[in-house]
């Protein structure tokens, strides 16, 4: 299969962020910005790991006054996705960066996975397309793939190669294998599969070989495969991000207001 390379480079590399708290930093990847309902502010989703975002949950004691007892309370701080533009400098430059605060939606710890909001109202210029459920049983071992991420925290990097493994179980949680090498700083980024419909986001980076004294093994780099992507977005209410779903981003958000409600309600007859 060719490499178209504008394609590769508008479907691929231009839908990569850098993910940063305060203490440590990784890669995300756009995977929606469209407008909300009636009206014209738009709505852009990153999706990167846990581990990436974890430093920025904490979970403290406050005193509430309406209960008139202390309450466990989560808080989620800000992170920052930092874009990258390369068509504002000359040929074989670097990109320009600019950034931008985000949210924290959602989170699995086991999933190694969140979701994150961007602050921002305007339209993100690329966005990644995440494969079809339909079409994950066409991915087999050997398929063409391409890794992309802020690799050592470097401005986004592609590396090339298959498919090598199917199946891993790690954690209680299964993983897929490829050899498009990946060092630190990928994780959270994206794996695409080269389709004859272009480049489809079929995983997460977030694990890679160690031997020896902590030699990384680069090419032998573990992602979290789509199939958990869709697990992840059913289990936290956010259905509207899998390809061919009916759901909403309104209805979403209503189904997890709620689940919180009730959730709320259970947390206090257990209290009391």
């Amino acid at each position: 299969m060719s490499v178209d390379i504008d394609k590769l480079y508008e479907e691929v590399l231009f839908s990569q962020v850098r993910v940063k708290t305060e203490k440590v930093g990784g890669s995300g990847t756009i995977i929606y910005s469209a407008p909300s309902e009636n009206t014209k502010i738009y709505s852009t989703y990153v999706i990167t790991c846990h581990h990436i975002i974890s430093s920025a949950l904490s979970v403290r004691k406050d005193w509430d006054s309406k209960l008139g007892r202390e309450k466990k309370r989560e808080f989620r701080q800000l992170v920052t996705t930092e874009f990258f533009d390369w068509s504002n400098v000359p040929h074989g430059s670097r990109p320009v960066n600019y950034s931008t605060d985000a949210e924290i939606l959602a989170y699995d710890k086991d999933h190694d996975m969140a979701l994150l909001k961007l602050r921002t109202v305007k339209t993100a210029s690329y966005v990644a397309e995440i494969l079809h459920p339909d079409y994950v049983e066409g991915l087999r071992v050997g398929h063409p793939v391409w890794a992309v991420g802020a690799a050592l925290l470097h401005d986004p990097i592609l590396t090339d190669g298959i498919i090598t493994h199917m199946g891993d179980d790690i954690d209680f949680k299964y993983y897929w294998m490829s050899n498009a090498p990946i060092i630190f700083g990928n994780s959270g980024g994206a794996v695409f599969a080269e389709t004859s419909n272009g480049y489809k986001f079929i995983g997460i980076p977030s694990r890679v070989a160690i031997v020896g004294w902590s030699s990384v093994v680069t090419h032998i780099g573990y992602f979290s495969p789509v199939t958990r992507v869709y697990e992840f977005f059913r289990e936290q209410l956010f259905d509207f991000l899998i390809p061919g779903s009916k759901e909403t981003e309104a209805s979403c958000e209503i189904k997890r207001k709620d689940r919180a409600e009730r959730e709320e309600k259970k947390a206090l007859v257990e209290e009391e």
